[in-house]
């Protein structure tokens, strides 16, 4: 194929100039004529059926609704549980991660207390040390 050769495929559409919603409306207004030339009943009669139909249709729509109804409130509740049991779980997690910290710095404290204790001591004994050595050499004048 060329760059800018005159190889390309042209498509042209022509509208057809009829309607599609006018053919729409002749074919349903056909269709409904002829419905009424060919029913097997009277005009009461079908109008007594289409208002049976009707309200079939309507009591089927209302349980059918009432059921996703209870379905999505089925659905909540249980949701709603779901999140009580991870709120708890969390608090119980967090209380045990408290606990543990609780005890590790207690822990701590403890190791702490007992080095500064040796510390103490070691410095005591390192002052006792000192002053008798300061003791041992007396001036000499």
């Amino acid at each position: 194929m060329r760059r800018g050769g005159s190889d390309r495929e042209v498509i042209v559409v022509e509208p057809d100039g009829g309607s599609s919603i006018g053919w729409l409306l002749f074919g349903a207004a056909l269709g409904a004529g002829l419905a009424l030339l060919f029913a097997p009943a009277s005009g009461a009669e079908t109008r007594k059926r289409l208002t049976r139909s009707a309200k079939r249709i309507k009591e089927t729509a209302a349980d059918a609704l009432e059921e996703i109804r209870d379905e999505f409130d089925d659905f909540t509740d249980r949701a709603v549980e779901k999140v009580d049991e991870v709120k708890a779980a969390a608090r119980e997690t967090g209380e045990e991660i408290e606990d543990g910290a609780r005890a590790v710095v207690s822990r701590h404290r403890s190791g702490v207390s007992q080095a500064r204790e040796e510390l103490e001591r070691r410095l005591a004994d390192a002052r006792a040390r000192r002053r008798s050595e300061a003791e041992d050499q007396e001036p000499v004048a």
